[in-house]
């Protein structure tokens, strides 16, 4: 049984996501290669959702747990492999508003359904992130958000069953799935496989308003930042930003409410980690009878400018799903 403690481990300076311009480089222009755009501001004005979710309560994750139920927290890290997990986080939230949404994927035509899976690979978030962080070319923890970003987008990813033709079984997140890959790169039989699910595109965001624009379209995002948060919740389920983490979250929903900003000076948004229960405090979503998944906190939207934030979409393109918001005007 794993002794590691991921509170602990960051706190003490563990280096779980580094910066690399080199690859945020590589990235842009892959994106751009592919026919996207890695400018993400860009992107909203282009399809029309800037500020689309300006004023409004806007929570991703009772539709991801509608359509995965008892997907997260997830099991607790056992490793510095932070990014690997946010990454799938975000890619999760896409894949479920979309299957959830209901519409013909763009390129396939055809409609996305729930893959079939263990009871328990769906406890276990139903991404398997080590088959992410398992191409990241070398032994040993930490990475870069945009090329995990990158993977996903090329390489694809695996979903959490077992794999007889591969040999391994990814139902678990364990000691042993954590270590496969790194300097020794998955085989072609693994490349067929996780070709299967491919984020199809992705783009970088730049500061609080086009997270909360891409959220509210229903889209999956993950960060990596430099920065720590309590771990106990007030009344709200709010968490302040102290001290360092080299870290790789995602977030799950936006409050742009006027009552928010009135009571704390700006918008909140909530970040999912990836420590199973590892903070306490109230969870009720004020003004809701919702409550945030365990695992997860409201911060100050300003953290979001600090952050490198990276969006995911399943299909091609940016389209937008239905899923409920709240605002002045109510559910919309």
């Amino acid at each position: 049984m794993s002794n590691f403690d991921p509170l602990k481990a960051y706190s003490s300076g563990l280096v779980g996501c580094r910066s690399n311009p080199r690859a945020d480089e590589e990235f842009a222009d892959f994106i751009i290669r592919c026919g996207g755009d890695p400018d993400g501001n860009s992107v909203a004005h282009q399809w029309e959702f800037a500020d689309a979710g300006k004023g409004k309560l806007v929570m991703l994750w009772p539709v991801v747990e509608k359509v995965f139920p008892g997907c997260w927290p997830g099991p607790t890290q056992l490793w510095g492999d932070c990014v690997g997990r946010g990454c799938s986080n975000a890619l999760l939230t896409s894949l479920a508003l979309e299957i959830d949404s209901g519409s013909p994927d763009e390129v396939s035509g055809l409609v996305e359904e729930a893959p079939q899976l263990p009871e328990m690979g769906i406890r276990h978030s139903v991404i398997a992130a080590e088959s992410v962080f398992a191409w990241r070319g070398f032994d040993g923890d930490g990475w870069f958000c945009s090329e995990a970003a990158r993977v996903a987008s090329k390489q694809g990813f695996l979903v959490r069953k077992p794999y007889p033709d591969l040999g391994i079984d990814l139902t678990r997140y364990t000691e042993q799935t954590i270590r496969l890959g790194g300097a020794k790169a998955p085989g072609a039989k693994w490349l067929a496989e996780s070709s299967k699910y491919v984020a199809r595109t992705a783009t970088f965001l730049k500061g609080r308003e086009a997270v909360r624009d891409f959220l509210f379209q229903g889209y999956g995002i993950f960060n990596c930042s430099s920065m720590g948060f309590e771990r106990t919740r007030n009344e709200d389920g709010f968490s302040r930003q102290i001290g360092t983490w080299q870290h790789s979250q995602c977030y799950i929903a936006y409050d742009d409410r006027p009552e928010t900003h009135q009571k704390y000076g700006q918008a909140l948004v909530a970040w999912l980690n990836s420590w199973a229960v590892w903070n306490s405090g109230p969870r009720r979503v004020r003004g809701t009878d919702i409550d945030l998944p365990h695992g997860a906190f409201w911060t100050l939207a300003s953290t979001i400018d600090r952050a490198q934030n990276i969006a995911m979409s399943s299909v091609s393109g940016w389209p937008r799903r239905k899923h409920a918001t709240y605002g002045a005007a109510g559910n919309v």
